[in-house]
């Protein structure tokens, strides 16, 4: 009879679940398998000495050292009309010969140099003008002076000769102290006070009064006899009228004599003083006025200077930038190099929109066209996390691997560190601060191309045979570093003192020695590793290892680039009681033994209690007891939410759990077998 298509696809649905069955129980027996005699499967590795190296691996980009930065010095936009092809190479001979690497659009420049060389001109002939202005004000000023200063001597000089040395000083000094007119009507009142022109004069007039007097007399008695001898006709009648005729001019005479003193005292000396002394003073006044006038003709001549100078100046630096822009608009080769358009490095590394540098495109002044990058030196640009940052320092040596080289290691040490974090980071992530740092590498050849991706490992510090076991090794208990050492196949606790470490191994400064035998993980990590449940084994139960999965790991030699592509998962310093395979290592009892799972369940979970009760205040501290693994799982257990699971609460879970049920109500797994606790 044959096999309908019905019947057919029973079979085929009976096979899937079949096989479906099988391997469900092949990969729960690989994951929970036991030895023979139902211990765990454990592995150790034993304690060698070797050579450590601490390093901070982080990625960078390859960039030219030297490399010459070509910008627009062009004033406003320009248009490039010019240009030489990207990748060309520029040698000490084109250097020499002064090659073009960039020509920009000059038309408008030599328009405006046209322009400007004429308003120089100008102000040029403007300047020229007013220097030679200046000068001449000068030497006017310093005649004018001269000439003021003389009328004032003179005029001094003529008072002086008038009245006297003395007395003309004499009333200059009154004038100067009160600054009010003297009397100098008085002067002639006492004869004696005057002097020069004045007193000769005074004198004159009064040697002529005394002069006419003394003729008259004389004529007076001459005619006296003239009369007693006409009288006796000795003498004629008209010898008589002559001595009377010349009596009477005598007396006409001395008369006159006398109105010419009283005039000279009541007019013409006044008149004669006060004139002299007035002008004197005047040219005092007009000495002033000279000064005065000659500051404010050299002040206006030498504003005018100034101001012209000014624009003499202004228009000259115009011509000049002019020229100097005119000059830039070719650009030439100053040193050797690989030419890069900015374009190109701004694609790479700047993102965002761009410029494209190309024959016909408009660039901004200072806008950066192309660099020459010095193919002999590079560098490399890493960014350093703020957290290792701390350990680079200048002249550290570092590693480099290319990947466009990965079989090739390059050395080379820090040259530069950033003082502050780069703010380009801060666009992508705010929370990540990462440092700039400038790594120079040695013997790089032109094969190494800049923009490159690098990979950098900074030794921070270089142990010689010192011993080391990996850190996966290292628990912390009570506050301190165990590890476990297998002795007579057995796990014992070792209090040990570690020193320096890196991302797979830690320097063991005390407590081990080479050739000893410690676990890969120590028994925490392990849950249930004593065996059946109902035992109540501590982690350094005294039965044997019957199995051993691997006796070393990989040991990377001293001169082997260490990466964290290279790191194992396990590779991390261990909590206490967690671990990268704290809950897949876990073993569990056959289905025989589920009763007896669940009561040393709750045995091993007092014993957990207590092994975090540090302190042994009869309490856990939430923040400072707890691992972090675990921290979520016990914090549900604080029903009283003061930060510490206390003992009532402790007695709580383990009610709960006696009950078949995990805190926060999820009951035992379908297998009747509890699930592990987180920690």
């Amino acid at each position: 009879m044959g096999t309908t298509g019905k019947n057919r696809r029973k079979i085929v649905l009976a096979a899937i679940v079949v096989c479906g069955v099988l391997a469900g129980y092949g990969a729960y027996r690989w994951g929970h398998r036991t030895s023979a005699d139902g211990s765990n499967v454990l592995s150790d590795y034993t304690v060698t000495r070797r050579d450590l190296i601490m390093s901070v691996t982080e990625s960078g980009t390859i960039k030219a050292r030297n490399a010459v930065e070509i910008k627009s010095q062009v004033e406003g936009e320009t248009t490039i009309v010019n240009l030489v092809p990207e990748g060309t190479v520029i040698t000490e001979q084109d250097i020499k010969d002064g090659k073009i690497l960039v020509e920009l659009d000059s038309s408008g420049l030599r328009d405006n140099v046209n322009q400007q060389e004429i308003t120089f001109n100008s102000a040029e002939a403007v300047y020229t003008d007013a220097k030679e202005s200046l000068t001449i004000q000068k030497n006017q000023n310093d005649s004018d002076i001269q000439q003021g200063l003389m009328n004032v001597k003179f005029g001094k000089m003529d008072l002086q000769k008038y009245l006297g040395e003395k007395t003309a000083d004499f009333l200059i000094e009154q004038y100067k102290a009160t600054q009010q007119m003297p009397s100098i009507t008085d002067l002639i009142k006492d004869p004696n006070q005057l002097g020069g022109q004045s007193l000769q004069d005074y004198r004159k007039l009064t040697a002529d009064i005394r002069l006419a007097e003394e003729e008259f007399k004389r004529a007076s008695t001459d005619l006296s006899w003239t009369e007693k001898l006409f009288e006796k006709s000795y003498l004629s009648r008209s010898e008589l009228d002559a001595d009377r005729l010349k009596v009477q001019r005598l007396e006409v005479a001395w008369e006159q004599a006398k109105t010419a003193l009283e005039l000279f005292e009541r007019y013409q000396f006044p008149k004669d003083a006060q004139k002299l002394f007035s002008d004197y003073l005047e040219t005092e006044r007009q000495m002033e006025r000279v000064y005065a006038q000659t500051r404010s003709k050299l002040a206006q001549a030498e504003a005018r200077l100034n101001s012209s100078e000014a624009t003499y100046v202004l228009n000259k630096e115009r011509l000049e930038r002019i020229r100097r822009q005119l000059e830039v608009c070719s650009i030439r080769a100053t040193a050797p190099g690989l030419v890069i358009y900015a374009s190109s490095e701004r694609g790479r590394f700047g993102g965002g929109s761009r410029t494209y540098i190309e024959v016909g495109q408009q660039v901004h002044e200072r806008e950066l066209i192309m660099t020459v990058t010095n193919a002999a030196e590079k560098d490399v640009d890493v960014k350093v996390h703020e957290t290792n940052v701390d350990k680079v320092r200048l002249g550290q040596p570092v590693r480099v691997i290319i990947d466009a080289q990965p079989d090739k290691v390059f050395n080379g040490r820090v040259r530069k560190i950033a003082p502050l974090p780069d703010p380009q980071a801060f666009f992508g992530n705010p929370d990540l601060k990462v440092y700039s740092t400038l790594v120079g590498i040695e013997n790089v050849g032109d094969q190494i191309r800049p923009g490159m991706s690098a990979r950098v490992e900074i030794v921070i510090a270089q142990l010689s045979d010192v011993v080391s076991i990996p850190v996966q090794c290292v628990a912390n208990r009570g506050g301190g570093k165990v590890c476990y050492v297998v002795e007579g196949g057995r796990p014992k606790e070792q209090p040990i003192q570690t020193g320096a470490f890196n991302d797979r191994f830690v320097e063991v400064m005390e407590g081990l020695r080479e050739g000893q035998r410690v676990l890969l993980n120590p028994p925490r990590l392990l849950a249930d590793a004593a065996g059946p449940a109902g035992s109540e084994k501590k982690a350094d139960a005294s039965e044997p290892l019957t199995a051993q999965a691997q006796t070393d790991l990989p040991m990377p030699g001293a001169n082997e680039t260490l990466s964290k592509d290279n790191v194992s998962p396990q590779s991390q310093p261990v909590e206490e009681g967690i671990g990268p395979d704290a809950s897949s290592q876990r073993r569990r009892s056959p289905r025989s033994d589920r009763t007896d799972r669940s009561a040393a369940g709750d045995a091993g979970m007092s014993s957990r209690f207590g092994d975090m009760d540090q302190n042994s205040d009869g309490k856990i501290s939430l923040t400072d007891e707890v691992p972090e693994r675990a921290r979520a799982f016990l914090e549900r257990l604080d029903t009283n939410q003061d930060g510490f699971v206390d003992a009532a609460e402790k007695e709580a879970v383990l009610a709960e759990m006696g009950q078949g049920a995990e805190p926060g109500g999820r009951s035992h797994s379908p297998e009747g077998t509890q699930e592990p606790t987180p920690w």
